[in-house]
């Protein structure tokens, strides 16, 4: 930004330095979402999403990992696990829509940084630590265990091989890595040489496609967030679905206003009234997909965040109870619909421009398979679901999200952008951490809306998660961590436990990692990084 560009400059920037440094959850072997807001001829704004989220190959088909047993590990380790990347199609898009410096330019951090080394942080430590598997495969083991042992915290990386991968990138354009290069061969080598099916066709293939945003309003701003396949119309219908209910302490013969009364902590710790609004949500995104696939998605999607849909799923909030999964199912509130159809980060500059992406490669190191030319490839298909299965994050098997060629993955990727009353930008965020997302992209909404937090206050409040699995999980308080981050105490998890709600505590560092932009009353803006995460903590600017 300094030199000339803008936001869409800088997230494609800051993305490739960020699939360099921390491989084991981003880089161009993945995929994902984002939304932007870029400006019009006009002086007004307009607002699109891209979806570069990876496809299933043209050879897949709905038993490819059930036939292999209960305790497979196919969708996840291998190259059956591969999906077909998107990211740099989609920075291409973005370059071309909005960006302003030379496409080269933005390349020269990311490539000076894996030549010339960085860092192992606490986080690449240990995602390294106890993965010997990186030692038996020279394109892994050249990067991340040079002298015969894995590096550790302290010591430096030196990346090679994607440095030269994205120079060629840089200079050629990213066609070459889909079609008629020796890059474009080595990604269909590594994946057959590991049992999976992508073909050449598959990758020349991949198109990322441009989307039209979801939105509300809520309490008078504006809310944009991304569609299905991925979940940020479910957050926007969570909080619409909220919106509706009078705030804390403000009916005093509700039953639950009274317990505000009482236990005055609740307004800032965790209102159950958010939670059931949330698994409302979550019943809502059992039923959506890939919109190329289903025919009725776009229009069911749009139906849920009308105000007649989200009254209905309001009205069957009672306030001092929870209840069983199949109660938020949208079949029991919602009519039916007539046919029609994970590294967070967000750049905002001072045009108004605004770009807030989620991009990953799924689990840890993806699918493990890394190319001759240094890319660590996606495990991306174990979001599919496979018949009588449950993926990696506890969902389980959704006949509308089930495999088929060329489709997408559903995914809980919700990256939000939020306008003010006067069509201001006030705030860029989203989050990291496959199912946990859409929640805690939820809680920095709300927590910066109802709550009035600043960035810092919004990533590092306490959270709360639930995905219909039966459990409610809540942080714990934990006085003795480096940097302390306040958790929920007895009092809250007990009131929460009074409701039935099946309450379990999680540790802080397992659950979602959120980031945010928020303009300051002064005008200013403070970004801030999840203190759950080392690289999140005292980061604020």
């Amino acid at each position: 930004m300094k030199e000339g560009g803008n936001a869409a400059d800088a997230m494609i920037s800051s993305a490739l330095c960020v699939g360099v440094i921390s491989a084991f959850h981003s880089g161009i072997g993945g995929g994902g979402f984002m939304v932007i807001r870029y400006n019009n001829e006009d002086g007004t704004h307009g607002y699109e999403q891209i979806d570069f989220r990876e496809t299933m190959p043209a050879a897949g088909n709905e038993t490819m990992y059930t036939q292999y047993g209960a305790n497979q590990t196919k969708s996840t380790i291998g190259g059956l696990a591969v999906g077909v990347p998107g990211e740099l199609r989609a920075w291409k898009l973005l370059h071309d829509r909005h960006g302003s410096l030379p496409w080269k330019k933005l390349f020269e951090p990311a490539i000076n940084v894996a030549r010339n080394g960085f860092p192992v942080n606490y986080d690449l430590a240990g995602f390294l630590a106890g993965r010997d598997w990186i030692l038996e495969d020279e394109n892994w083991s050249k990067d991340y265990a040079p002298q015969g042992t894995l590096l550790k915290e302290g010591d430096t990386v030196y990346r090679h091989s994607i440095a030269d991968t994205l120079e060629r990138i840089a200079c050629e354009g990213p066609d070459i890595f889909y079609q008629g290069s020796d890059i474009a061969d080595n990604i269909i080598k590594a994946v057959q040489s590991a049992g999976g099916i992508m073909t050449h066709d598959d990758l020349a293939g991949y198109q990322p496609i441009l989307r039209e945003t979801a939105s509300i309003s809520y309490r008078g701003k504006k809310i944009f967030s991304t569609t299905a396949p991925s979940s940020g119309a479910i957050v926007l219908s969570a909080l619409k679905i909220f919106e509706g209910l009078e705030k804390p302490g403000a009916d005093p013969a509700n039953p639950l206003s009274t317990h505000y009364r009482e236990f005055p902590q609740f307004s800032l710790n965790a209102n159950p009234k958010v939670v059931e609004a949330n698994k409302f949500g979550y019943g809502q995104r059992a039923t959506l997909g890939d919109p190329a696939f289903t025919s009725n998605v776009s229009t069911l999607e749009a139906s849920y965040l009308t105000e007649e849909v989200a009254a209905a799923a309001r009205a069957l909030i009672t306030g001092n109870s929870t209840h069983p999964g199949t109660y938020y199912n949208p079949t029991n509130y919602a009519p039916a619909s007539k046919e029609g159809g994970t590294s967070h980060l967000a750049a905002v500059d001072g045009s108004g421009m605004a770009v807030s992406l989620t991009t990953t490669v799924n689990l840890i190191w993806g699918s493990q398979v890394m190319t001759d030319n240094g890319i660590i490839l996606n495990n991306e298909m174990d979001d599919f679901s496979s018949p009588g299965s449950v993926n990696a994050f506890g969902f389980a098997a959704n006949p509308i999200n089930f495999i088929r060629p060329g489709k997408r993955p559903q995914s809980s990727i919700a990256s939000s952008l939020l306008e003010d009353e006067n069509g201001q930008l006030i705030m860029a965020t989203g989050s990291a951490g496959g199912s946990r997302i859409i929640t805690a992209t939820l809680q920095e909404l709300y927590n910066h809306i109802e709550l009035g937090l600043n960035a810092t206050g919004c990533t590092g409040h306490p959270r709360w998660h639930d995905q219909l699995s039966g459990k409610t999980f809540f942080d714990y308080p934990e006085p003795n961590r480096p940097i302390p981050l306040a958790g929920y105490d007895n009092v809250t998890v007990d009131f929460f436990r009074s409701l039935g709600y099946n309450v379990t505590y999680q540790e802080p560092y397992s659950t979602s990692t959120s980031h945010a932009i928020a303009r300051l009353p002064s005008g200013e803006w403070l970004a801030a990084s999840d203190p759950r995460k080392p690289a999140g903590r005292g980061q604020a600017f």
